[in-house]
This record gives C-alpha cells, structure tokens and sequence, in this order.
C-alpha cells in the first residue's frame, strides 16, 4: 500500500484529556479510530521516563497492528534556525537528547533486540520556530544575546580562521568583504557601548588608532607635528586600517562580552550569507547554488531592490529567501554537530550506565545517530506563533525547506557512500492548515516545489516528502476541524493529495502517511466520533488517489454516495420520479389515476389497485 492513514494524539496540555496522560496512553486512545498509524506528540522528552514505556509501546503496537512516529516539542527549546547562544544550544542539547533516548530505550534496555522492531517511523520537527530577523520589533527584543556561528562557537574572529583549504579562502575573502563594505564599523558601534552618530564618526576613531599605533611603531614620543602626522597617515596602508579595525573590535567585544563575540543577530545571518556566498563553489558549502544558482550577490539585491547594508541608517535588511538561507545553514550545522562535553556528561548522569556503545553513540553527530537508527527527521512548515506574523518564519516555504532536506542529503550520501541507507534521513512534512493560516495557499507552494524539483534536478519528490498533515482546510491555528464525508473538505484534501502525488508522494516505492492532527469536536462529541468520520473520509481519499482520478472527474462515489446503498442517486432519482406528481393530487377535475392501468378481470377477481401498489416493491 503506498498511502497509510494515521492520526495525531494531540497533547495533553492542550486537550487535558486523560486518555493522554503518558506515551502509551496517547498510543492506545487511537485503537478505535480506524486507523494503522498514531503520531504522537511529545510534550517533553521526559515521557519516556515512565516506568515500561517502551514495553508498553511494543504491547500496543503488536495488538493493535499499528505503526507510530513522533512529533517533537514547538517553541525556543527546538529553534534549530537560531543563531542565538543560548537559543543555540538549548536546541542542540534537546536534540541530541531526543536521539540519545531513543537509543537507550530500544536498544541499551532492551538486551534481547526485541524492541527495535518498535523504533518510530519518524520525529517531526518545525523547520523554524522563531519569526524572521528583518522585524524590528523582534531585533531588538533579542538584542544584547551573544551569537555563535552556524558551529555553536561564539568567538566570530575564529570563524574567519578555517583551517579547512578548501573553505578558508572563502572565508578570508568573506572578511576582506566585511570590511570593505564598512559593516566593520556597523559592528564597533553596536557593540562599543558608546554612542556613535555615524559611520564616519566610527572611521575617524579607527583611524585614530592606526595612527596611534603607526606612532609607536615608529618610536615616535611627545606630540606629533602637522608634517609627522600627515606623513604617518600617508605610509597606512588599506590592510593596516582593517587590522586596527578588526583590533579594536575584539578589545571591545573581550571588554563587554567575550572575545570576538557578535550580539546582533541580524549581523551574524549577514555575515554567514556572505560566506555562503564567497564558498559557493565548494562541494561542502553547497546552499548559495541550492537556493540561488549561478546569481550572485549583486543580483539578489537588484532582484529584490534591498541593499542589505544601509550604511546612511546603519540598518540591515535581510530578505526572506537570504534569511532562509542562513536558516538553513544552521540547521546542517546542528545536524552535523556533536554535542557539547557538558551535555555528554549530563546525559550519562541521567541514565547512569557505563555501556560502551551507549557512550560511543553519545559522541556522534546526529546524522550519524540518525544513521545507526535508522529512523529519519522531517522538517515540517511551521505554525503561526502570533496574529500579525503571518508568513514570517524563517523557513517557512515548501520550497526553501525541500532546499534544505535535499541538500542534507546530497551532504549524507558523499559523506557514507554505499554505507547511505536507502531512503533520505531527512525529509519533510507538508502540512496544508499551517499554510493557510500563514496567509500561504498550499496549491502555490506545491507549485514552488516542482520548480525547485527541476531547478536541482530531482525527479521524484516522493523520497523526501513522507509525511501529509491533513484536516478541514481552515486558515486559523489551530482550527484542525474533523473531514466529513462528502464535504468541500475532503474535495480539498483530495486535491491537495493528488497535486502531491504528481511530485511523487506516495507513488512507486515511495510510502506517504497522511495524518489527521486532531483538534476539538463538535457539541460534546467523543474523539471516536469526529476522528473516525475523518479517517473514513481519508480512507476515501486514498482510494481515489491511487487510481489517480482527476479531482474535477471524481465519481458520486467519492462523496459517499454509492448506487449500491439505500441512499444511492439512481434510488433517489426513482423515487423522486414516482412521486413527482404528488402536488398536483387533488387539484385536478379528470378523475386520478394513482394506481396505473389494473384490467378488469383482476379487479372482479378481488385485486384491488390498493393491494397492487404494496406489491410493487416486494
């Protein structure tokens, strides 16, 4: 089957409900829904503490014959887009910890390996949990936050120093552009603490320096004449200007914060897209052509008519598909990051065992932990965070996070080889409500997506797109209102499915899992009820989908109406026939003929018409 139907658990500090008080709780709860697979969503990683989670988990999923995925935690704690320090490793320490218990669960625990075969098809994670940089509003309410590189390192003059051949030209040349660009100096006024009016007022301080320090290299002592002086600023040298530059930038920075340390945020995502930019042509730093092909960095803001640096305002502006960008970076990183020591030590506090290939696997990054487990991670479009943000996240289209999966996998398979399992570890959710209320239409993003499919010649999206979240298409978070049969919205879903299909969801080899994400009933109504109307509406839907019926020529039969049942059309229509006449009884002079045509043999031999009639439908 290449479609399999499943529904969310939903949460239970929203619904409160008692049948999702623990994992295996939220597991069982669907056993009467009608469906093979369950998504649970994950309060905290902490649910899997409860005393036999797991053993419950294997009960239920053998009994009930079904499969399960998880939904990971929304909010700060998963903003793996952040450049922020303590956002960053917040993020990175909850992500290596839902891996590390995943592994200790199923395969530390459970000596005998009977387990494993009960490992989560998926963890499904928003591609961005924080809204886009440009918003004033929000730059400076994080503002005076440490950043870090896309690698969780703080100091920015070390991320100039790569010691990798093949990306520290890139890097040099990504500096050299720093500076020439004056945002150097945009850099020493925001974090010098001291109130400049001007970028020139900037350039005359550093000036300054170099010339105080040209003084002293010459041993010049006492007060300079205008002669010495000029002399001293006409032997400076461009290289000597920037080296003071970046000098007084790291005085600054080591007095204030750390050294080399960046607290604006909107800086670092510029800083990075430059070198995005400048290793354009590196086979490990493929993004910039991903997102961009062979435009270059005057072409993105001839395009988009934003000069990313206003050197009169001192501002910043980012567009979205730059912000995207760097998103994405920082994403890889995290994937390709290992976790920090502190972390490793409390993970081993937690579980207290001294297993070596528990603490092997504690060192790996988590592509080689997705590796080993073989499960994946999908990137799901986000929901709206507050009314007004419509739109606004930082990774946010369907086209810029299958940008993103795919290049990760580009990435996996040079990096293992034939060692790549056979199906990406990073793939993507496309869910058609968050789209909606994000003030998207899911049809254009589907769109967006087969451009991009031939823009990096990907012919079968299929692999990648694994998961579909599906309920009434309704434009506010979080409606997810229950699919009637027959309903406009099961058309929609429909069509929505069918448009997906054609990029490959669920076609050939490919398994898609279309998800109900349950949300509130109808006047009191028990989740059976509206979760199982929803499920045999997308039994429906499925159906259909894999005879690849176009939505405009779907059958009566799509809408329930079957000529099979009492309430077929065909049936209707007779009846409807039959009495048709009925308004007109008893207006009319001529005498009625109600029962037809009787001969009048039967009518002496006792048959009355009324007799007749009842007979007519035996």
């Amino acid at each position: 089957m290449s479609y399999i139907i499943g529904v969310s658990s939903g949460w239970w500090g929203v619904a409160r409900s008692d049948e999702l008080l623990g994992l295996s709780s939220k597991i069982g709860s669907t056993a009467t829904y009608g469906v093979n697979f369950v998504q649970v969503d994950f309060e905290s990683i902490a649910e899997f503490q409860e005393p036999d989670v797991i053993k419950e988990i294997g009960k239920l999923l053998t009994t009930l014959q079904i499969d399960w995925g998880m939904h990971g935690e929304i909010g700060e704690n998963l903003a793996l887009e952040s450049a922020l320090e303590v956002v960053w490793k917040r993020s990175h320490r909850r992500l290596h910890q839902y891996l590390d218990t995943i592994y200790y669960r199923f395969f530390v625990e459970d000596k005998e390996g009977k387990l494993r075969n009960y490992l989560p098809k998926y963890i499904a994670f928003h591609a961005s949990n924080l809204p886009t940089i440009s918003m004033v509003v929000e730059r400076y309410r994080y503002a005076g936050h440490i950043t870090v590189d896309f690698n969780g390192n703080v100091n920015w003059l070390l991320f100039f120093e790569d010691e990798d051949p093949e990306l520290r030209e890139a890097k040099k040349r990504a500096k050299k552009w720093f500076f020439e660009s004056e945002l150097v100096y945009l850099l020493i006024a925001r974090e010098s603490g001291v109130a400049f009016m001007s970028l020139e007022e900037v350039k005359r301080r550093v000036l300054e320096r170099a010339i105080e320090k040209k003084r002293i290299e010459l041993g010049k002592t006492g007060s300079l004449t205008q002669e010495e002086l000029e002399q001293i600023i006409r032997s400076l040298t461009p290289e000597d200007i920037e080296n003071t530059a970046w000098e007084y930038f790291e005085e600054i920075s080591s007095l204030r914060f750390a050294r080399g340390a960046i607290t604006y945020e909107e800086i670092s995502y510029l800083l990075v897209a430059r070198y995005l930019f400048e290793a354009r042509d590196s086979r490990k730093e493929p993004l910039w052509r991903a997102f961009f092909k062979d435009k270059n960095w005057e072409d993105i803001q001839k395009e988009t008519k934003i000069d990313f640096f206003d050197k009169e305002k001192m501002e910043i502006r980012l567009p979205d598909d730059i912000v995207a960008l760097v998103a994405s970076r920082y994403i890889i990183g995290h994937l390709w990051g290992k976790n920090k020591e502190e972390f490793i030590v409390e993970t081993r506090k937690t579980y207290g065992t001294n297993d070596q290939n528990f603490i092997k696997f504690l060192e790996k990054t988590p592509i080689e932990k997705l590796h080993e487990l073989g499960i994946r991670i999908v990137f799901e479009n986000p929901e709206i965070a507050r009314a007004g943000e419509e739109g606004l996240h930082r990774l946010c289209r369907a086209s810029d996070i299958f940008r993103l999966v795919k290049t990760i996998d580009n990435l996996y398979r040079e990096a293992y080889g034939e060692k790549t399992r056979p199906y990406p570890l990073i793939g993507m959710v496309f869910d058609q409500e968050h789209y909606l209320h994000n003030n998207m239409d899911p049809l254009k993003e589907i769109e967006g997506l087969r451009e991009v499919m031939e823009d990096l010649k990907e012919k079968d999206a299929g692999r990648f797109i694994y998961v579909f979240h599906v309920s009434a298409p309704k434009p506010y978070h979080p409606a997810h209102e229950p699919i009637d049969i027959g309903s406009e919205a099961q058309y929609w879903i429909y069509k929505y499915a069918y448009e997906l299909r054609k990029l490959g969801f669920g076609k050939g080899s490919n398994v898609g899992i279309i998800v109900f994400e349950r949300g509130g009933a109808r006047g009191g109504q028990m989740p059976i009820q509206f979760v199982g109307q929803s499920a045999a509406a997308l039994r429906i839907v499925v159906e259909y989908l894999e005879k690849e019926v176009d939505p405009e020529k779907l059958p009566m039969e799509f809408y329930g109406v079957d000529s099979k049942e009492i309430l077929s059309f065909e049936r209707q229509l007779n009846i409807v026939r039959e009495h048709h006449f009925d308004p007109l009884r008893g207006l009319l002079r001529v005498p009625e003929e109600r029962f037809t045509f009787l001969g009048k043999k039967v009518i002496e031999k006792g048959k009355s018409p009324e007799e007749w009639k009842k007979e007519e439908l035996r």
